[in-house]
């Protein structure tokens, strides 16, 4: 034997392999038509739990006839016995175990046919991701379950004249939509978005309804928390009263401070303006401050050196001059306050020398001059009034302009008034008879 195999090696091998082909094949075929191995077999084995499921009626379910258990329309088990208990059908399937921990006790099961000869399958509902994960030999409870129900027990339900109204109807409807396809089918397109809408708010929908649920659940461990902190919550109402009745104390403040409220919040809103003009203006400053901020440590940097050499005059002369005049500054003090009081007057007194100082020496376009230039003149004038001078001292020169009649009068005044006639003297004017010889002025 050894020897023959050694002889035809190759054809053995082949042999072999196509065994072990066929094998594997087989096992793929037999799996795809639901023929499973028990889990204990390797690599092929499957390995099975059992559920159960309470029917009102299981009409038309058949085990043995590949009627499948589908999730989401995906096989994941098989119906494998029907049973009679208490009035109700027990169907007991076979579900793969890599289904089963998304399987919980809120499960729904649907009996429909897959065909219209009424091959059934059980449409199954895992349940929420929250329930429970159900065991072994679990049994769906029937208010869980719903059962096919045929068109003629829809038909049966209804009475004689309403199943007359709708052979009617749907008479009618026959005859009014024959030929007409292709419109109905564009109308039918035309709900398109009407249905993505419709799609969006259920979803929306669904999602508002798992937020009130945990809503109610957080407004139930609320209502715990606070019904175990009852005490503490009895001294929160006490203090909230009081804090209200101190509220209700300060009611005027408050409406001052409401009615003030608008003009600050219009204030506000202005600063906020000037704040936003500052800010836009501040931006351009900021980087054009930017080359002056990056040569700032350069330039501190180079002046470590004169502050190191600043640091023996300001420690060697200001402090110890800053330290001798300390008394002095204190005995100014008293006159800084003073002078501090007059400042304001001293200062518009300064600003009207100043316009004063202004208009005089002003020297206006043309041929006139400044006020200082005729002020210069006058000092020169004054300078040759007294160019001439006596024992006594400098004397005045002037000359005096009258008239016949003035002296005339001057003679009247210095006989009638005693303090007059004693400047008229010292003025030592001629007489009329020796201005006026003839009389005449």
């Amino acid at each position: 034997m050894f020897t023959a195999i050694q002889k035809h090696l190759r054809d053995f091998i082949a042999i072999i392999v196509l065994m072990v082909l066929a094998v594997l094949i087989s096992a793929f075929i037999l799996s795809n038509q639901r023929f499973y191995l028990p889990g204990w077999v390797p690599f092929i084995g499957t390995d099975f739990f059992q559920l159960k499921g309470e029917f009102q009626t299981a009409q038309s379910v058949m085990p043995g006839q590949g009627q499948t258990v589908d999730i989401a329309g995906v096989p994941v088990g098989d119906v494998k016995k029907v049973e009679l208990k208490n009035g109700r059908a027990i169907v007991s399937m076979s579900i793969r175990q890599k289904y089963a921990p998304m399987i919980k006790k809120d499960a729904f099961m649907l009996l429909r046919p897959k065909t219209g000869l009424n091959d059934m399958i059980i449409e199954l509902t895992p349940g929420s991701a929250n329930a429970a994960r159900v065991p072994d030999g679990y049994t769906v409870p029937i208010r869980s379950t719903l059962p096919n129900v045929n068109l003629d027990e829809f038909f049966a339900a209804l009475d004689n004249d309403t199943r007359d109204y709708l052979t009617l109807l749907l008479q009618g409807g026959g005859k009014g939509l024959g030929g007409q396809g292709r419109g109905l089918s564009s109308v039918l397109r035309r709900f398109e978005p009407t249905n993505r809408d419709i799609e969006r708010i259920t979803s929306q929908v669904s999602l508002r309804r798992k937020n009130l649920a945990h809503l109610i659940h957080n407004f139930q461990l609320v209502a715990t928390e606070l019904g175990r902190h009852d005490k503490e919550l009895s001294r929160w109402v006490d203090s909230s009263s009081a804090v209200f009745q101190s509220f209700a104390n300060q009611e005027k403040n408050l409406r001052e401070t409401i009615r003030l409220l608008p003009p600050a919040l219009r204030a506000t809103n202005k600063a906020l303006v000037s704040g936003n003009k500052v800010a836009t203006d501040l931006g351009p400053a900021a980087r054009s401050l930017l080359p002056g901020a990056k040569a700032f440590p350069s330039a501190m940097r180079k002046s470590q050196a004169f502050f190191r050499a600043a640091v023996p005059p300001v420690k060697n002369q200001i402090r110890p001059f800053a330290r001798d005049v300390q008394p002095t500054i204190k005995a100014l003090k008293p006159a800084n306050r003073d002078l501090a009081k007059l400042t304001p007057d001293l200062s518009k007194s300064f600003g009207v020398l100043n316009t004063f100082l202004n208009e005089w020496a002003y020297n206006p376009p043309g041929n006139d001059e400044s006020f200082l230039f005729y002020t210069i003149w006058g000092v020169h004038i004054a300078a040759s009034a007294f160019s001439t001078q006596d024992a006594h001292g400098p004397t005045r020169r002037g000359l005096i302009m009258t008239t016949c009649r003035s002296l005339g009068v001057l003679e009247n005044v210095r006989k009638t008034d005693r303090q007059l006639s004693t400047i008229l003297d010292l003025l030592n004017p001629p007489s009329q008879a020796q201005a006026c010889p003839g009389g005449r002025g």
